[in-house]
């Protein structure tokens, strides 16, 4: 005889849907029951697990737990709903008396359906339902996420087995231990209701679930609240500015943007604020964040603080850590640009359904056609959006291959855009990009110092040693000459500028030890950043020269858990009056307001690096002028860099605005070959 759910009244069964979640690890079988409305409002959850049991008798543990499900339910749906991924076959086969429909994630959707209601498909274990149930089944599909309650009892199930008190309860061998829980009193509509006087569990019930753990399940079950934008009931850290609610608005109305603000006007911010939406209004469950590994937990405290009810983790660590954090069912999945480029090749194994977004941060990282971009592009989503304040760096290819991440619809493969005016003219269509200047009225003002300096007498013998004995060398290689050679010659004189590798004598520091001497004094904090990090002419020797006022060293090689201790040291404590820096990994997802004066030791080739590290001190939040102070030093290579720089600059004009070209990759031979008066 087949197992009927309870008998209850008509008008009862006519509005419960059951939805069943089976998973199976080291410790045993467990599975839960989650029964709600067709509007996915919480009637009962139950689960059970079976500890100990023998491999070949997973599928009998399985269907016994159902069925112990079934018989402690107090409902009788009239429809039961459960996940083909889940890895039990014994599904199939199940003696119940209702319908029975096993959902499979479907990609890529159907061209003329809307993403929401595309996003899964239904096959059926049973007979196909009757028009009770097919009823039921119609009024299920019309919500925006038909199937969603599955996640919602996944998660539900993860947290039961959690908790020690329900481990120990189900671990015994042979034994089903099954826990109904009944709903609290109340409204169950998240997230408005997450007071602590919501989710009590009735005192009869709390000798098998202990309150806090009843909390807990009920907040994962409660039914997502639709919240339209201008919903102004949430609370939100701080006020979004105007220009950010209008970012905020674009990426919700928007399924591709490349959000291009200006460095330091918070497109985190806007993407978080985003992402809290669209989930909390019922349009979106899953989210990918790509961002460069450095910035990776600022990105969870920006979704801890302005998204508290998004679940956020990190996908890095050995190859087993990242195959569970992959399949982690939390509403914001966070990963670097390498692992996901590792991981591109089991990444549909790991991960059978799309995201519904994927966020790259500080997109010029795919600006490139390599291995990185085409993981990056291939990730099956349905919204695409890019954050970067330089969508261009080198040239307009830079802008194509970014170009072809943002604008993919998630059904087909991405397309293949080549510099032009088609590309120009769709780059218009889907970039959103303020200046400082324009929304930032009261931003005070960031004033840029060229300084030209000499060099001490023992810098210049070193320099001119060096300089003499390097074009001897490129002369006689004749025509073999390369842009490598003449590369590594210029980066051994721009070292020298910094520092002499004979003395260590330097006048560019000299010459910031006493700024820092007279600034530190009115109550000045300065950054300081190097190209290098060597202890001779980099950043390790600039600390060094500049000890007397307690910086701190940040640069690649600093851990990644360590550099958030080592950020809060200098904005809290006033003996640390500078930070030395590398200028590559200071130059991303920092925020120093703290500083004022900002030193370039030396020059890199592509000013909107140079611009990226400043505005880490130039953004929001700063209330006095930002200071910085470019060095070059007199009759060397670097002056003669400096007017290349300037007469680059008209082609810098006719790109993206604050966008500029790599020199050491635009420059030609001839013009290296200029540098040291060879041509």
């Amino acid at each position: 005889m087949p197992i009927p759910f309870r008998e209850e009244s008509e008008s009862k069964r006519s509005v419960v849907v059951a939805w069943l979640r089976v998973v199976e690890d080291g410790r045993g079988v467990r599975a839960a029951l989650f029964e709600a409305s067709v509007a996915g409002e919480p009637l009962e959850f139950c689960f059970a697990g079976a500890g100990g049991d023998r491999l070949e008798d997973r599928a009998a543990a399985g269907a016994r737990l159902a069925k112990s499900l079934f018989r402690a339910s107090p409902n009788s749906p009239v429809l039961l709903l459960g996940s083909a991924d889940d890895p039990l076959p014994w599904a199939d086969d199940l003696d119940i008396g209702v319908p029975f429909g096993r959902v499979r994630p479907a990609w890529p959707p159907p061209a003329d359906a809307a993403p929401a209601n595309c996003a899964d498909d239904l096959s059926w274990s049973t007979e196909p339902p009757g028009p009770e149930a097919d009823e039921a089944l119609l009024e299920v599909r019309k919500r925006a996420d038909p199937f969603e309650p599955l996640e919602r009892t996944a998660k539900g199930l993860e947290e039961a087995f959690g908790d020690p008190q329900v481990r120990t309860l189900t671990s015994l061998q042979g034994l089903t231990t099954v826990i109904s829980l009944p709903p609290p009193r109340g409204s169950l509509e998240a997230p408005e209701t997450f007071g602590e006087s919501s989710f009590r569990s009735p005192p009869e019930r709390e000798n098998a679930v202990g309150r806090g753990l009843a909390e807990r399940l009920w907040r994962i079950l409660a039914k997502p609240r639709r919240i339209p934008f201008s919903d102004t009931r949430l609370e939100w850290p701080a006020t979004l500015m105007p220009f950010q609610l209008d970012g905020v608005r674009a990426l919700i109305e928007m399924e591709r943007l490349l959000l291009s603000d200006d460095m330091g006007l918070g497109k985190t911010v806007q993407a978080v604020a985003a992402l809290r939406l669209l989930k909390l209004g019922g349009r979106i469950r899953s989210s990918l964040v790509v961002a460069p590994a450095s910035v990776l937990d600022q990105w969870r405290r920006e979704i801890t603080k302005w998204a508290p009810e998004l679940s956020a983790i990190i996908v890095r660590g050995s190859a087993e850590d990242r195959a569970w954090q992959w399949k982690a069912a939390t509403d914001c999945t966070l990963t670097s640009y390498e692992v996901l480029r590792f991981d591109a090749g089991n990444l549909r194994t790991l991960r059978a359904t799309p995201w519904d977004v994927v966020v790259l941060d500080e997109a010029q990282r795919i600006k490139n056609r390599n291995d990185t971009s085409e993981a990056v592009k291939n990730v099956p989503r349905r919204r695409s959006w890019a954050l970067t304040g330089t969508p261009i760096e080198n040239h307009e290819e830079d802008l194509a291959s970014i170009m072809e991440f943002v604008d993919c619809d998630g059904k087909t493969r991405p397309k293949r855009y080549l510099p032009g005016a088609a590309l120009l003219k769709r780059h218009r269509e889907v970039q959103l990009r303020r200046k400082k200047s324009d929304v930032l009225k009261d931003l005070p003002p960031k004033l840029e110092t060229k300084l030209t300096i000499a060099l001490h007498p023992e810098q210049w013998a070193s320099y001119e040693k060096a300089e003499r004995e390097g074009i001897v060398f490129l002369k006689s290689l004749g025509k073999e000459v390369g842009i490598g050679h003449m590369l590594e010659l210029i980066t051994r004189l721009k070292q020298i500028c910094n520092a002499d590798p004979r003395t260590g004598s330097s006048s560019k520091l000299d010459d910031i030890r006493d700024r820092l001497r007279e600034l530190t004094a009115q109550g000045h904090k300065a950054l300081i950043f190097s190209q290098y990090v060597n202890d001779i002419s980099g950043v390790a020797a600039a600390a060094r020269y500049l000890r007397e006022f307690n910086p701190l060293v940040l640069t690649g090689d600093t851990p990644l858990e360590e550099r958030s201790s080592l950020l809060n040291r200098f904005k809290a404590r006033d003996e640390h009056k500078a930070i030395v820096i590398s200028l590559r990994a200071g130059g991303l997802g920092l925020n120093l307001q703290e500083a004022s004066y900002v030193f370039h030791l030396d020059r890199w080739w592509n000013p909107a690096v140079e611009r990226q590290a400043e505005d880490r001190s130039h953004r929001l939040g700063q209330k006095v002028k930002v200071n910085v102070i470019k060095y070059s030093c007199v009759d060397t290579i670097e002056e003669r860099i400096d007017r290349i720089l300037e007469k680059k600059q008209e082609l810098f004009d006719k790109v993206v605005d604050d966008v500029s070209l790599d020199l050491s990759a635009r420059l030609s031979r001839e013009e290296m070959l200029e540098l040291f008066g060879l041509r």
